[in-house]
């Protein structure tokens, strides 16, 4: 039997029913279609939603990913944007706590090792799963709030898209039989509220536990960092999250944010 339109794709009680957390998706909002649920968190956090707060869809028609990048969003799916209000010591590690969650997550409910990325992909067999995407609103040096939005491919056939064969992949193209999109939901928002929670304390453990998981260390990659472009074997990650990337001619740089392409060789 088909879903009206405005029935939930993912069963908002399935989720509440399992998910025992004191601030992450307490309150959980459900549309349909949007055109992003970044742009919707976001102007839900301008007026004030409450942190933990989360947006899901069942379908964006503007999704997007870093740099503006498009984000095929076909029903099937995760979309979904988390209203965070962090404090200033907390958001370069924002990004490590929610690869980590969406990893363990991807584990906890299908087996599958999700590896990171660096700066916020997660991957299987080498093959993009999720991205995600965190936006800071701050203003005379004070954070007012943060979204994180993650895109996960779960039930969507990836090979059903052929531009973006060997590019991205999902989970049921590694399980071979649909998962539950409510249990990756929940597994995610118990161990991201751990993560967060623990940022101010454990930092420095959470930093570790993500430094583990990088699949960049140690890899030739082509950098794109604003207008420069940098070929490099990535030496060393800081805890800060930037990256520093030893050149052919000796020169260390020092990268803070960027666009990373793995090199195979040849």
């Amino acid at each position: 039997m088909e879903k009206h339109m405005d029935e939930p794709v993912i069963s908002l009680s399935d989720i509440k029913n399992n998910l025992h957390t004191c601030l992450m998706g307490r309150e959980i909002i459900y549309l349909p279609e949007t055109a992003s649920t970044q742009t919707t968190a976001m102007d839900m956090a301008r007026k004030g939603s409450q942190e933990g707060t989360l947006v899901i869809t069942g379908k964006q028609t503007e999704g997007h990913g870093r740099l503006k990048r498009l984000w095929v969003s076909p029903q099937g799916n995760i979309y979904m944007s988390l209203i965070l209000r962090p404090n200033q010591n907390q958001l370069s590690r924002l990004i490590m706590a929610a690869s980590l969650a969406v990893s363990f997550a991807i584990e906890n409910t299908t087996g599958l090792i999700g590896e990171l990325k660096w700066p916020n992909d997660i991957l299987i067999d080498g093959k993009k799963v999720c991205g995600m995407l965190v936006e800071n609103d701050i203003r005379d040096g004070q954070v007012n709030f943060s979204t994180v939005g993650l895109g996960i491919n779960v039930n969507t056939d990836m090979q059903s898209y052929p531009e973006l064969k060997g590019i991205a992949t999902s989970l049921i193209n590694h399980t071979g039989k649909p998962v539950s999109c409510e249990k990756l939901i929940v597994s995610f928002l118990h161990e991201f509220e751990r993560l967060y929670l623990g940022l101010n304390e454990y930092g420095e453990c959470i930093f570790e536990m993500w430094r583990k998981r990088l699949i960049t260390l140690g890899k030739e990659v082509d950098v794109t960092s604003g207008k420069d472009t940098y070929r490099g074997i990535v030496e060393s990650v800081v805890p800060d999250g930037s990256l520093k990337i030893r050149l052919a001619d000796g020169n260390l740089v020092h990268i803070v944010a960027g666009d990373v392409s793995l090199r195979h060789a040849e």
